[in-house]
């Protein structure tokens, strides 16, 4: 009985470790790991360089726009929950639009960040840069951690933008 739990655990642990080393490989292959810092820049469409995460973000988003955090309410999973618990998908989050380079313009948007996509919790008042697109209910949603950079004032990243949308 000993040598079965044990057995159990060491597979357990095993799994785990063989799970982590495949998710770290998955992620250093990935296109969005690409140092954005790095010389490999390539041509927006009117010949301004762009990052290549950004490039990517730009092409998939359906919008592009500096908003300011008002309201963050949770997204509840009601055939999750239970009495007593209540089981959290997401978050829908509301803001000012400051900017807007794609899409509609629009005063006030909300827009949706599932847990499955991102576990970190956007801050009530701070400014951010997002890249969001419609899924098949028509609601506005972010599909990354990525898909929201905080501050984006403090990098080159605004003036990359108005480059590009210019020309």
């Amino acid at each position: 009985m000993l040598g079965g739990k044990l057995n159990r655990r060491y597979l357990t642990r095993f799994a785990w470790f063989r799970y982590a080393a495949v998710l770290a490989f998955t992620l250093a292959a990935s296109p969005l790991a690409a140092d954005p810092l790095s010389d490999s820049r390539k041509g927006g469409a009117e010949g301004v360089a762009l990052t290549v995460p950004l490039k990517q973000q730009l092409e998939t988003a359906e919008l592009v726009a500096r908003v300011e955090i008002t309201a963050v309410q949770r997204l509840i999973d009601h055939a999750l929950s239970e009495p007593g618990m209540t089981a959290v998908t997401g978050y829908v989050y509301s803001g000012v639009t400051q900017r807007v380079w794609k899409g509609a313009s629009v005063a006030h948007i909300a827009f949706r960040v599932h847990l499955a996509d991102c576990v970190e919790k956007l801050t009530r008042g701070r400014q951010y840069l997002i890249f969001a697109r419609t899924n098949a209910r028509g609601y506005l949603e972010l599909l990354s951690c990525e898909a929201a950079i905080a501050n984006p004032e403090t990098g080159s990243l605004l003036a990359e933008l108005e480059q590009y949308y210019q020309g």
